[in-house]
């Protein structure tokens, strides 16, 4: 009778035997969705996917990202192939192109007896040619996905249905047009105009990784004013293949006249799915030893070195008290303060004798002190022998910032260091400007050396240069006719004329004077475009959520050769910065002041972090340039994403890929690109943030 009840509550499908995980796929221009309509699924939180879709005439290349589970944005780049970009004798035969941001924003999940609800803006800021505002909603019914929306904009173009908002309000009847600059957020054309019912479904095969596709497509390209094109009919079909939870492909008829082909790659990022190794195994003294240890404090601490060498940890500095070792350390290996601590408490208690009571670990970055952990050893021992949580550590030990001065200054084991200490590494990189007249891509293959020489704690020499391996920017052709300094926007003068350079050679020396108070000074040939001498002072209060920090510098602007020369023109530039946590995974940045070409504003950066360390940002700058002045986008800004190099490897390791994007390079809210920004080594670091990783303690 048991066995039979449990028949009856056991269930499973055939599709769950098959290889092939079928998820939702990008629409034409990135977002997830059918064809050329939208519906309501969206990507798990912590993806990124790079998906291109080409047909005639439009052809769409889009980075897409999901900072939260309930919400999915995109950055759009589009050729229209049919129209040119501008002039012949600014563009040649280069076609049209437009750039957007796009955003799908999830209202309500699907539920048994409930569909999936998203909200929409395709081109949110732009021109004005591809601006949609919709409302999707998704049900999986059998092996269908039914989809059905309401559209403005580009998708209400139909106009089969009359706008349900002018009830609200009649300014909702008419849709104004949008200027040819773009950049601006046209509240007041969202939902605006004509509308129209759009829908379609999708059926997945797993057997063999197919889904296919049917949609009614609303644009109407037919009766579109910017580019007309021909339409036989407004049934759109479509088949992708999933190869893989990371590769998709496929092809549709659209139009009843075209062919397009389309294909997605997408990451994953919310978990390290790597397995890493455990913390190796120390083997703790017998009575003997210890005997050995404490009459001779050498011992203890040669052992020590040895041991967290095994680890990758180097020990900083060292002293054995009578209950008590003070320990201060610093790796190249781990990301996580916590896990670095915990790996030296593990070893340091295994090597010291019973007396020992409390172990204080000072963890370094760099030359700095950023935080010190006082833990009570015998609750440590015991959760590292399962008989305590790391929470009973916490609540027996404490975390604090560092005293100045630094353990390495006054403690009784000091390891010799020998200055000056050179390193250098070196590998291929990559240059490119993306989007231009000329081309959708011209870059460069070139071979990146970065040097740096330490003369002392603190004080350190960088430099970088580069040698050409192979290039295509002799086909740039237009120069700037910015009306600003021009800071930033005479870079293909810099791209084709430093082919081969020297793009940085600073001196830079950092400190701590005071307790959460940090200075760091600089001279020399700063980044790429521009040298000078400067610095930034930066105070955490450790245990609050926010920090703040001051930037300076007199800079001049360096040759297109990115040699030893100079151009004429030079500037004080500095900022006021805000940092705050909202939460664990929120954070701002704030700046005001003055950016390169003089003009004066205010820059907001917003990121969300994962527990993995993948992390996502937006930001905006606006100052005292007019949109007139500044030209195409009104306005500065961009996105980036960085994906921690730990994620693709089975052991554990410092480092980013890192990726940014300004749509356009433009003068205006021009930041001086400034290497080892002490918020960059110290804004992870107060309590707050190292709390969140906590349980990386005992691991």
């Amino acid at each position: 009778m048991f066995l039979f009840f449990v028949s009856l509550n056991l269930s499973s499908s055939i599709n769950d035997y098959y290889l092939h995980n079928i998820q939702s796929n990008p629409s034409n221009i990135g977002l997830t969705g059918l064809l050329e309509t939208p519906n309501a699924r969206m990507m798990g939180p912590a993806s990124l996917r790079f998906s291109f879709s080409s047909s005639f005439p439009n052809e769409f290349t889009t980075v897409t990202a999901t900072p939260f589970s309930w919400m999915e944005a995109s950055y759009r780049y589009t050729e229209v192939k049919n129209k040119l970009y501008g002039p012949s004798n600014y563009s040649g035969n280069q076609s049209w192109k437009d750039k957007a941001f796009d955003l799908k924003l999830k209202i309500i999940d699907e539920a048994r007896y409930r569909p999936a609800l998203a909200l929409g803006l395709v081109d949110l800021a732009g021109t004005g040619v591809f601006s949609s505002e919709y409302i999707a909603m998704t049900k999986e019914i059998g092996g269908f996905d039914v989809s059905l929306g309401i559209g403005w904009g580009l998708l209400g173009s139909a106009n089969n249905i009359s706008n349900p908002l002018k009830t609200l309000n009649q300014k909702f009847e008419s849709r104004a047009r949008v200027t040819e600059l773009g950049g601006d957020f046209n509240l007041q054309n969202y939902f605006r105009g004509n509308s129209a019912i759009f829908g379609g479904l999708e059926y997945n095969l797993r057997k063999y990784g197919l889904r296919f596709v049917m949609e009614y497509d609303t644009t109407n390209p037919d009766k579109n004013n910017f580019n007309p094109v021909e339409v036989d009919s407004r049934i759109n079909l479509g088949v992708n293949y999933s190869y893989s939870d990371n590769f998709n492909a496929g092809f549709s008829f659209e139009r009843g006249t075209n062919f397009r082909l389309f294909f997605s790659l997408k990451g994953n990022f919310l978990q390290d799915t790597i397995k890493k190794p455990k913390p190796k195994s120390v083997i703790p003294l017998n009575a003997d030893q210890q005997k050995k240890s404490r009459e001779d404090p050498g011992l203890f601490y040669r052992s020590l070195n040895l041991s967290l060498q095994d680890e990758t940890i180097y020990i900083q500095a060292a002293t054995l008290k009578q209950n008590q070792v003070d320990v201060s350390i610093a790796s190249p290996r781990f990301s996580s303060i916590p896990r670095t601590v915990g790996r030296t408490a593990r070893i340091v208690s295994a090597l010291s004798d019973e007396d020992i009571e409390q172990i204080n670990i000072r963890a370094m970055n760099g030359d700095l002190e950023v935080a010190e952990f006082k833990l009570n050893k015998k609750e440590f021992d015991q959760a590292n022998n399962f008989k305590g949580s790391v929470k009973e550590i916490v609540n027996k030990s404490s975390i604090v910032s560092p005293e100045n001065p630094p353990l390495y200054a006054n403690a009784t084991f000091q390891p010799r260091v020998k200055f000056p200490e050179f390193t250098w590494s070196m590998s291929p990189a990559l240059k490119h400007q993306i989007g231009g007249p000329e081309g959708f891509y011209l870059g460069q293959l070139w071979w990146r050396t970065d040097t740096t020489l330490k003369l002392r704690r603190g004080l350190s020499l960088y430099t970088s240069f580069g040698i050409n391996i192979y290039d295509t920017f002799n086909d740039f052709n237009n120069p700037s006719d910015s009306k600003l300094p021009h800071v930033r926007s005479d870079i293909q003068d810099y791209l084709k004329e430093g082919k081969n350079n020297l793009q940085k050679m600073k001196l830079e020396y950092m400190f701590s004077p005071f307790k959460d108070v940090f200075v760091r000074a600089d001279f020399g040939l700063i980044e790429e475009m521009f040298g000078g001498v400067g610095g930034e002072i930066y105070y955490r209060p450790f245990s609050k959520r926010f920090s703040t920090g001051l930037t300076l510098h007199r800079v001049k602007q360096r040759e297109y050769k990115q040699r030893l020369g100079f151009r004429d023109y030079e500037t004080t530039t500095g900022h006021l910065a805000l940092y705050y946590d909202l939460t664990e995974a929120v954070s701002a940045q704030i700046f005001a002041g003055k950016y390169l070409a003089g003009d004066k504003g205010i820059t907001l950066d917003l990121s969300r972090r994962y527990k993995s360390g993948f992390s996502l940002g937006v930001f905006a700058t606006k100052t005292n340039v007019s949109k007139e002045v500044f030209g195409e986008g009104s306005f500065d800004k961009g996105f980036y994403f960085s994906i921690p190099t730990n994620l693709f490897y089975s052991d554990y390791r410092t480092g980013n890929i890192s990726f940014g994007l300004h749509p356009l390079t433009k003068d205006a809210g021009s930041f001086l690109t400034v290497h080892n920004s002490l918020f960059s080594i110290l804004g992870d670091s107060n309590k707050f943030n190292i709390e969140r990783d906590i349980d990386d303690l005992t691991r």
